[in-house]
């Protein structure tokens, strides 16, 4: 058993690593003060190969490993946490639904372009009165002669107020429930389809994530993704893989919190030697470490597992529920760490602190997720 990373998986996460500090760590404070995202970055990682690290270069990916798409994602979490979750949305709820079910023509004019980071791809799924129930999803797609008609709203879409495509979660027959649940690709100017304003929020902020209104948008047959009625099935898929990438986010963001703090225990002084020399501050640094390492280890595992094409439903909800919250656990210990100046915006540790939060919610709560644990075990 051979846990050392592959030469592949090193000189990938170095390209990754070079890039997110030298390029996109410029866009940090503008996005902090204007709470807009910079939509060169899609088309940046797209050209590098990043945004399909993991699917065949035929469709326009760049032929690497799962794993390797969390290397990314980690080392992009470590700059911007806003970045790596408006980047990973993209392409694993909007575009990779895509790539596993859609026809040759879906996958050429949509996947590949949004691979390429030219067209940016919205998942609608979470709604006003919707959110962990995806079952009881009230957006509806009614049959009409030469397509679908769509009716209703979704709430809190990453990538939304300014997405050229949207993979749109509806009901195509309310009675069969989950069963009933279709996927649609709808451009997002179609007439009918309102693309809401950034909703203002506590952290990621330049991650913009908005509302979506259909009301009687007509799509042609061909906009239908997949088989209809499987819809469902195909979203816990995504989410599956989704999940564990956010996982891998939240190891990114612990560690940027991390260094900082070891960086300043080390440096500050106070009675006459560095505050890492009292067990009160050196104890917390040791059992971030610790959660922090542990996590990555099972990240990795469970990407592993998602490239086998293993089940990983149990093993998904793990990795999310423990990096997410391990995440808010290391931000908070960090701030601490640094005192009064942890709480300042000098520092980014009330930046790692606010964005911490937000993993424990989106993508499956941590309640949803013990849920689904608790359900994996038989119980």
């Amino acid at each position: 058993m051979d846990f050392r990373p592959s030469q592949e998986h090193v000189m990938f996460r170095e390209a990754v690593t070079r890039f997110a500090q030298e390029e996109l760590s410029k866009y940090v404070k503008p996005m902090e003060e204007t709470d807009t995202f910079p939509l060169e970055v899609f088309r940046s990682l797209g050209q590098m190969g990043f945004l399909g690290a993991h699917f065949p270069e035929e469709h326009g990916g760049a032929g690497a490993d799962f794993p390797s798409f969390c290397i990314f994602i980690e080392e992009v979490g470590r700059v911007s946490a806003a970045i790596a979750v408006n980047v990973l949305l993209h392409t694993l709820m909007g575009a990779a639904p895509i790539f596993l079910v859609g026809s040759d023509a879906q996958k050429r004019e949509r996947f590949v372009p949004a691979i390429r980071g030219e067209k940016i791809v919205a998942a609608g799924l979470t709604e006003p009165n919707v959110g962990s129930s995806a079952a009881d999803i009230e957006t509806t797609a009614k049959r009409v002669d030469g397509g679908w008609r769509i009716t209703g709203s979704k709430m809190f879409t990453s990538n939304g107020p300014y997405a050229d495509l949207i993979t749109l979660v509806a009901s195509t027959d309310r009675t069969k429930r989950h069963k009933g649940i279709s996927l649609f690709l709808v451009d997002s100017r179609t007439p009918g389809v309102t693309l809401g304003p950034n909703i203002p929020r506590l952290g990621i902020m330049g991650a913009e994530t908005g509302s979506l209104t259909f009301e009687d948008v007509l799509v042609p047959e061909s906009a239908l993704l997949g088989e209809e009625g499987k819809g469902f099935y195909y979203l816990m898929e995504a989410l599956n893989a989704t999940r564990v990438a956010l996982a891998a986010g939240c190891v990114g963001l612990a560690q940027a919190a991390f260094d900082r703090a070891l960086e300043y225990a080390k440096s500050r002084s106070q009675f006459g030697q560095p505050i890492g020399k009292f067990q009160g501050v050196s104890f917390k640094l040791a059992d971030m470490a610790t959660e922090i390492e542990l996590a990555r280890l099972f990240v990795y595992k469970v990407a592993w597992m998602v490239d086998q094409k293993e089940k990983v439903a149990k093993e998904a909800a793990m990795a999310k529920l423990f990096a997410s919250e391990m995440a808010t656990r290391v931000a908070h210990r960090a701030l601490q760490v640094h005192g009064g100046y942890g709480f300042s915006k000098e520092f980014p540790l009330e930046r790692y602190y606010r964005d911490a939060r937000i993993f424990e919610i989106f993508q499956g709560t941590s309640e949803i997720n013990r849920v689904i644990i608790a359900g994996q075990l038989g119980l």
